[in-house]
C-alpha cells in the first residue's frame, strides 16, 4: 500500500515535470557500474509505479494527493434534545460509511467542536468519544463497509455543536463533519407565578387530546374528564404547558382558541386569541401528549409570552394536510388514511307511498390554524328540514388525527321514522364515538352494519318539536393508539417552589 501511495506520488511529480516539455538526444557518457544498478533501481521503481497505477488508476491518486474525499456520513446535520439532569441516547443516529474508491482501509478519530456537559459517540459497545472524560478511540472502516453510530447527550450544551472525524494518514480524503442542533429539555421561567400539576392514570398507554376551557373543564379524545382551576381572566400569552417524562421536562406547542356560545346552544369556533387577548370562560387551550403512568403534565400560568412554533398544518382547497397525514374535506364529510365520515347521514320521514331518505349536501369554511390544529366548519343546506353543523379539527406534530364537533337539528314537527346522524367507515384507523350531550335528548345509539362501518342512529320512530337542537357528539379518528384514561388527579401550587 506504501508502494502504491509513493508511486502515485512518484508519477505526479514526474507529470509536472515532463509536462510540457520537449525530450532532446543526448550523448550520455559511460555510466560506471554503481550509476548502472541506480539506474536498475529507478527502472525498477518506474515499473512498480506503472503497475501501481494500473491497479489504482484513478481513486487512489485523487485520496494520495487530496482530490476526492473517500468517506461519507448521513446526515450531516441533525437536531437532538438534552437534559440537565437526564443523559439522551440516540441510537443510530449516524451512518458513516467508506466510499471504498481508493480500496484503503481507514482509521477515523473523533472530536467536538463545542461545550456540552457530557457528550459520547459510540458504535456498538465500543466508545469512540466521550467528553470531558476524555475517552477517545478510533473507528476502522474497510473498503465499502459502514458503521451506525449512537450519540449520547446531556445538557447545558451549546445550541449548536460540530462533530468532527478524520484519519490523521488520510487528512484531507476522510475528513467529515456533522452539525448538531441540541434543544434543551429542562423547563425553567421563573416568571410564571403558578402551576397546575395534571397526574394521569391510564388504563392503556397512548395519544391524548387536551381541551382546556377557560372555565376549567378537561376534555381528553373529545371526552370530559374533570374540572380543574380555571383559565379564564388571563392573557393567552401568558400560558404554557410542559411535559414530563423520564426526568426531563418538555415545551408542547399549544394554542388558545376562542369559542363562542351562541342563542341556539351551539359552541362555535371562532378563531385563535392573539397572545395579548383575554381568555374567555368557553375558549379552549389545546395541546396533545403522550400519556404513560409516569408522565406529568404542568400548566403555567400568569408569566411568559412563550413563543411558540409555526403551524404544521395545510389547507389548501379540500385537502388538510399534516405532514404525510391528509384529510379530504367533501360535500358530505370528509375522509382520511384508513377512515371516512358522512356526516350528513340521512333522514326519513312519514311516507304516503313510499319511503323517501333524505341526505342534504354541506360546505366547509376554514375557521382557525394554529401550532397544534387546524379548525374547519361544516354546514348542511337543510334543505330536508334537518341540519348538521360540525366542526372538525385535524391535529399535526405527530398527533396524526381528525376529531369533529357533530351537531344535528330538526326543523319537521312531527314523527321522523328514522334518523341517521353519521356513517363512519374506520378500517385501518382507531375510532372512537362521544355521545356528548346528544343523548340528553336523542335517543342516541351506535349500529355496525358492516366489518368496519357504523352508523349513529339519532333516533326511530321518535316524535320531534320542529325547530329544536340536541346537543353535539363526536367522532374521533387516529393512527395512533388512544390513551385510555383512569384517573386525572390535578394539584394547584405557586410557582418557583411549590
Amino acid at each position: 500500500m506504501l508502494v502504491g501511495r509513493f508511486c502515485a506520488v512518484l508519477n505526479y511529480k514526474f507529470f509536472k515535470l515532463f509536462r510540457g516539455s520537449r525530450f532532446v538526444a543526448v550523448e550520455m557518457p559511460k555510466s560506471s557500474p554503481r550509476r548502472r544498478r541506480a539506474y536498475a533501481v529507478l527502472a525498477a521503481i518506474a515499473v512498480a509505479a506503472f503497475l501501481a497505477l494500473q491497479l489504482y488508476p484513478l481513486g487512489l491518486q485523487a485520496v494520495l494527493l487530496g482530490r476526492r474525499v473517500d468517506v461519507s456520513v448521513s446526515p450531516t446535520e441533525l437536531a437532538l434534545y438534552a437534559s440537565n439532569t437526564t443523559l439522551f441516547c440516540y441510537p443510530g443516529a449516524l451512518e458513516v460509511r467508506n466510499l471504498g474508491e481508493a480500496g484503503l482501509s481507514y482509521r477515523l478519530n473523533f472530536s467536538l467542536e463545542g461545550r456540552a456537559a457530557l457528550f459520547e459517540v459510540r458504535s456498538g459497545d465500543a466508545t469512540l468519544l466521550a467528553l470531558p472524560a476524555g475517552t477517545s478511540r478510533v473507528l476502522e472502516l474497510g473498503p465499502g463497509s459502514s458503521a451506525k453510530l449512537t450519540l449520547c447527550v446531556r445538557g447545558p450544551a451549546d445550541p449548536s455543536l460540530k462533530l468532527v472525524a478524520r484519519d490523521p494518514s488520510y487528512p484531507e480524503a476522510t475528513r467529515l463533519s456533522v452539525t448538531v442542533k441540541v434543544a434543551s429539555t429542562d423547563w425553567w421561567n421563573n416568571t410564571f407565578p403558578r402551576r397546575l400539576e395534571l397526574a394521569p392514570v391510564v388504563a392503556r398507554e397512548g395519544l391524548a387530546l387536551f381541551e382546556v376551557t377557560g372555565e376549567g373543564e378537561v376534555y381528553v379524545n373529545g371526552r370530559y374528564v374533570r374540572r380543574i382551576p380555571g383559565l379564564a381572566g388571563l392573557p393567552a400569552g401568558s400560558v404554557a404547558v410542559v411535559y414530563r417524562v423520564g426526568g426531563a421536562d418538555y415545551l408542547l406547542p399549544s394554542q388558545v382558541e376562542a369559542w363562542a356560545l351562541r342563542g341556539d346552544g351551539v359552541l362555535e369556533p371562532k378563531g385563535l386569541r392573539s397572545p395579548g387577548e383575554v381568555i374567555a370562560g368557553s375558549d379552549r387551550l389545546v395541546f396533545a401528549a403522550y400519556l404513560t403512568n409516569g408522565s406529568r403534565i404542568f400548566i403555567y400560568a400568569g408569566g411568559g409570552p412563550v413563543s411558540q412554533p409555526e403551524p404544521s398544518v395545510e389547507v389548501r382547497g379540500s385537502l388538510v394536510s399534516a405532514g404525510a397525514f391528509a384529510v379530504e374535506l367533501g360535500s358530505y364529510g370528509f375522509s382520511g388514511p384508513g377512515f371516512s365520515a358522512n356526516l350528513s347521514g340521512s333522514i326519513a320521514y312519514p311516507y304516503r307511498v313510499r319511503r323517501e331518505d333524505y341526505s342534504d349536501p354541506g360546505a366547509w369554511r376554514l375557521v382557525a390554524i394554529g401550532p397544534v390544529r387546524a379548525v374547519l366548519a361544516f354546514s348542511t343546506s337543510g334543505v330536508s328540514q334537518y341540519g348538521v353543523e360540525a366542526f372538525l379539527t385535524v391535529w399535526g406534530r405527530g398527533a396524526d388525527s381528525a376529531l369533529a364537533y357533530v351537531w344535528p337539528r330538526a326543523e319537521y314537527r312531527g314523527i321522523i321514522l328514522e334518523w341517521i346522524g353519521s356513517i363512519v367507515s374506520a378500517p385501518n384507523a382507531t375510532f372512537t364515538f362521544e355521545c356528548g350531550t346528544t343523548c340528553n335528548v336523542l335517543p342516541v345509539k351506535l349500529e355496525r352494519v358492516g366489518e368496519s362501518t357504523v352508523r349513529v342512529v339519532l333516533c326511530r320512530n321518535y316524535w320531534q318539536p320542529g325547530n329544536a337542537r340536541f346537543g353535539y357528539y363526536a367522532l374521533l379518528f387516529s393512527k395512533l393508539e388512544l390513551a385510555e384514561l383512569k384517573t386525572l388527579s390535578a394539584r394547584l401550587s405557586s410557582f418557583p417552589g411549590g
